[in-house]
């Protein structure tokens, strides 16, 4: 029985630690799980539900972190097995559809904060299926940890805290970012590396029975075989694959390294639906052209495309027409995940990132008034801290409040659940 004992809490701890930390992380980046979520509805076919595809995702994380705190918590074991082995089974049997039809790279299951394939998502749902089976049969073995609306509550005010959390990060910017424009990334490095020549090999695909196969130069095979495509193969991070930041002007010239690597410190202004923004952005950034200029910077607005809405601004502000460049709407939010937002560039470093409805000119001056360096470090060293700070309570409170209920309750304790 002890045994037993020890072997359902690890299953729980696997399975509850993993369904936490992969519910909170897309909830502290609402936008990028959205973003993640749409591609999952346009890939089954269902593109036109993406107008929600942001409150769904919030929802589904949120679901997915209670889930977690249940199971490793041991409360309402009858309604959260029953809901894990549900969840659990269905997102198996999609990443495995997924993986065999090569349909998305990357599942998203953890946000921006560990990528995996879809087949090793796969693999992975496959050891959580193993993990909440067992808790699934055994679920109404496991005693109650304290009295039903004390459970409920417990549960509640998680979610609650969890969903203010995830609220605030939409509202203003991820509370943690592990994107690829995140403080602190050398975007400079990364572009040099995905253009460096040295990080590719040229492959050479052959074909023999039905079965295909990749040969370097060196290693060609023999006439057996038939020859289908020469590819080149990226050999560096496999995380800058990711990466793309493709800028270009009116012209339709790519001027990404061009305001990369400037010597002058960069403002980008990441305008993703310029018709949804105040009548009092733009008099905002126009001002804000002359104060960077007197600090001897740069002001870039990047915008998905030329439309109405910016070609009027075009007419009405033509500093900022000279400053206009465009891009995907995917590489701009993933930039800045907010309509109008602000990232700061200083010798192809990311230093600092706004959002669009809190930034105003005193944060220019307030910006050239510090250490590049120093601002980078400590927005980093602070977000840091933050995620590191944040995990550490969450689960230090569930601990603690199982410690609680152990002495208040103990073996006084055995409702039913």
């Amino acid at each position: 029985m002890r045994l037993l004992r020890i072997l359902m809490f690890l299953l729980r701890l696997v399975f509850g630690v993993t369904y936490i930390l992969s519910g909170f992380f897309k909830l502290t980046d609402p936008v990028g799980t959205g973003l993640i979520v749409e591609a999952y509805l346009n890939t089954l076919g269902i593109g036109f539900l993406r107008q929600g595809a942001v409150a769904f995702g919030m929802v589904l994380s949120l679901t997915e972190f209670l889930i977690g705190i249940a199971i490793l918590m041991c409360v309402r074991m009858r309604v959260a097995a029953v809901a894990g082995l549900v969840m659990n089974t269905f997102f198996t049997v999609l990443t495995f559809i997924l993986a065999l039809t090569d349909s998305l790279e990357e599942c998203g299951c953890f946000g921006e904060a560990v990528h995996l394939t879809m087949w090793e998502t796969f693999y992975k749902n496959i050891v959580l299926t193993v993990c909440i089976v067992p808790v699934f049969f055994f679920r109404k073995k496991f005693r109650p940890v304290a009295p039903v609306p004390a459970e409920w509550a417990f549960l509640a005010t998680y979610g609650v805290l969890a969903l203010c959390c995830s609220i605030y990060s939409f509202v203003n910017m991820p509370l943690m970012d592990f994107g690829n424009f995140r403080v602190g990334t050398n975007i400079s490095a990364k572009l040099d590396d995905i253009t460096d020549s040295d990080n590719f090999e040229t492959v050479f695909l052959y074909e023999k029975d039905g079965r295909q196969e990749y040969f370097p130069l060196d290693g060609l095979p023999d006439t057996t075989w038939n020859y289908v495509s020469t590819e080149s193969v990226y050999l560096g991070d496999a995380d800058n694959m990711l990466f793309d930041m493709t800028l270009s002007n009116a012209a339709g010239d790519i001027v990404t390294e061009d305001i990369v690597n400037s010597e002058a410190p960069v403002f980008i202004f990441t305008v993703l639906r310029p018709s949804k923004l105040g009548e009092d952005y733009w008099p905002m950034v126009s001002g804000c052209v002359d104060s960077i200029a007197v600090h001897g910077g740069r002001t870039i607005v990047a915008a998905p495309v030329m439309d109405a809405v910016m070609d009027s601004v075009a007419g009405r502000y033509p500093e900022l027409r000279r400053a206009m460049v465009f891009g995907d709407y995917k590489t701009l939010i993933s930039m800045v995940r907010s309509n109008g937002g602000v990232l700061f560039l200083h010798n192809g470093i990311v230093v600092r990132k706004w959002a669009g409805w809190r930034f105003s000119s005193e944060d220019v001056s307030r910006t050239f008034s510090l250490d590049s360096e120093e601002l980078t470090a400590r927005e980093t060293i602070s977000q840091r801290l933050f995620y590191e700070v944040s995990i550490l309570i969450l689960f230090l409170v569930i601990v603690i409040f199982r410690y609680v209920c152990g002495i208040i309750y103990g073996k006084r304790y055995s409702g039913k659940q």
